[in-house]
């Protein structure tokens, strides 16, 4: 019987703190200071997400030979009677609305003038929408709030979205005058809008880069910015937002919250110096949002995307968040085969920033969360396993000496000094007596295997613990190795393997338990079992369940310090 999931179970139970308490601690990122009153961004499209019409109307004039300004003229000259106008509103499909516009500008001209290709270079220009502009957006959505758009925009023959269609899944509210029947600056088509996201003008901030528009959103009650350019709109945005970083969005990362900020002078000269990097401006930084007990940052500074992470603030139990070890085991297997992102520096200087901490590179690949590898086929699900066993064999196999980290660790006696650890960590952040914790810590030792071996063990080595390219199952970084060490690396197995053994409602690591594992096609505990054995070439492991009840105790009490530290 693997008592470890009954403590587990019962730690969940009895302080109620998984779900509701431990977790927004734990995943230090979560929690913001203060709400912002925004609750949604509502965007324009032309002259705010993409260029200006105008301007690839200019160049088609050009190229045309006509006068400059034509296009323009006609649209405001002939307002709400014009073909522009019809077209935007839908009462003109393309073709009518083509006929119908040749006419105006023949007319104006006095003589026949065929503007039919006039979309071709406004497609060719529009297809590309300013980055800065999508970061924002995505910095948006991370940050819990609402995205919509407002565009006075056209129906294209076969494509209900036009050029929106792209765009589609940054947006939860699509406003298009044409399908609608109504064009900016009508302000029922802000109704519309406030009306989908089922809130309040004052809840809003609204970008145009037309005034006529902002004027009429402004009045309605929604906040609002006139965009003259994107690093203009962004640097407002932030402002309105209540200085929410809404530049180089990193996917699971957030505004640094207040009890988590850095000094960025000193940051900054630290890079100068000791990176040798420059720039004339400050470095951008965000916070990565779940997984690790040690803050964790995006940074990006004079070009280069990087990643800091440090000790959190406050009282720490002995031995605890040491950044320092991270950096030099990560930076020593690195060396040795096992896919580690390139390590900068390391400073154990608190006075800079507050708390010892190290930079490395920032590895833009995928990171696997869900449980189930939603969107993955079975092989490749299979294949992403396969590659976590694979890089397991890869850092059990680094031969301690050549890597230099003799002094790592003590080689042996490894389960029993961590049995008095885990045992000594979780009676100095109990908060109350748990039979089932009590009667686990009795187990343990009664059963403690005799015959260990001695490798570099991760700590807390998982899927989700890992970096994968971006297009194949291939790790290319392993990351949070704050609880690394010399020891025996069935720990390690087991730690990977604690998915199959826990409930889904336990939101530390991803649970397997309740899956149909056979159809998606991601193998068994078993199977993971014999391909590690297979590969590192020893035999069958004999007492398994001994690793699993010690992998799930371990857990417990690193859960039972965060939620002590968090009170």
């Amino acid at each position: 019987m693997l008592k470890s999931f009954t403590a587990l179970s019962r730690l969940q139970q009895s302080n109620r703190v998984l779900s509701k308490r431990v977790i927004p601690s734990l995943f230090y990122c979560t929690q913001k200071t203060s709400m912002p009153v925004t609750k949604a961004v509502i965007f324009d499209l032309g002259g705010v997400i993409v260029p200006q019409p105008m301007i690839a109307f200019r160049e088609f004039e050009k190229s045309k030979g006509l006068p400059a300004g034509l296009i323009g003229r006609m649209i405001v000259r002939n307002g709400d009677e014009g073909a522009w106008s019809k077209l935007e509103t839908g009462e003109l499909a393309f073709p009518q609305f083509m006929e119908a516009f040749n006419k105006e500008c023949s007319k104006e001209m006095g003589q026949d003038v065929d503007m039919t290709d006039m979309f071709v270079s406004l497609h060719a220009a529009l297809i590309n929408p300013f980055p800065q502009i999508i970061d924002a957006i995505k910095c948006i959505r991370e940050e819990g709030m609402k995205t919509a758009i407002i565009t006075n925009n056209w129906k294209q023959p076969g494509n209900d979205y036009g050029m929106l269609s792209k765009l589609k899944p940054l947006f939860d509210v699509i406003i298009e005058s044409c399908l609608l029947g109504i064009r900016k600056p009508d302000p029922r088509i802000f109704h519309a809008c406030l009306k989908e996201l089922d809130l309040q003008p004052e809840e809003t901030v609204f970008l145009d880069d037309l005034g006529v528009n902002v004027k009429s959103a402004r009045q309605l009650g929604i906040r609002t910015i006139k965009v003259t350019d994107p690093d203009q709109a962004v640097r407002d945005l932030e402002k309105e937002l209540g200085g929410l970083c809404m530049r180089c969005h990193k996917e699971d990362t957030i505004t640094v919250p207040k009890h988590l900020e850095i000094n960025m002078d000193k940051l900054k000269s630290y890079l100068n110096w000791a990176l040798k990097l420059h720039s004339k401006d400050p470095p951008v930084i965000r916070c990565f949002r779940h997984g690790q007990s040690n803050p964790t940052y995006y940074v990006f500074y004079g070009g280069k995307h990087l990643v800091l992470r440090k000790k959190p603030p406050g009282k720490l139990l002995p031995s605890a968040h040491a950044v320092e070890r991270e950096f030099k085991v990560m930076k020593a297997v690195g060396q040795h085969g096992v896919p580690i992102p390139k390590m900068y520096g390391l400073c154990e200087d608190s006075s800079l920033i507050g708390t010892p901490f190290y930079i490395m590179e920032y590895v833009d690949g995928k990171i696997f969360k869900d449980r189930a590898l939603a969107g993955l086929t079975r092989q490749q699900r299979r294949e992403v396993y396969s590659e976590m066993i694979n890089t397991l064999v890869k850092i059990h196999s680094v031969n301690i000496s050549a890597a230099g980290l003799d002094d790592y660790g003590k080689k042996g006696g490894y389960l029993q000094r961590n049995m008095t650890r885990w045992t000594r960590q979780y009676e100095a952040s109990k908060t109350h007596e748990i039979e089932a914790m009590d009667k686990l810590i009795k187990w343990l030792p009664e059963h403690l295997p005799q015959d260990e071996r001695v490798t570099v063990v991760h700590g807390d080595f998982r899927v989700d613990n890992m970096i994968y390219h971006p297009t194949k199952p291939v790790a290319i970084g392993v990351i949070d190795w704050e609880l690394s060490t010399i020891g025996d690396p069935l720990t390690d197995l087991a730690t990977c393997c604690l998915g199959y053994y826990t409930p889904s409602a336990l939101d530390v690591i991803p649970a397997l338990g309740d899956l149909d594992l056979k159809e998606l096609g991601i193998p068994s505990v078993e199977e993971v079992v014999a391909e590690y054995c297979q590969k590192i070439g020893i035999a069958p492991i004999h007492n398994w369940d001994w690793y699993v009840a010690f992998g799930l105790f371990r857990m417990a009490a690193i859960i039972q310090g965060v939620y002590k530290r968090s009170l």
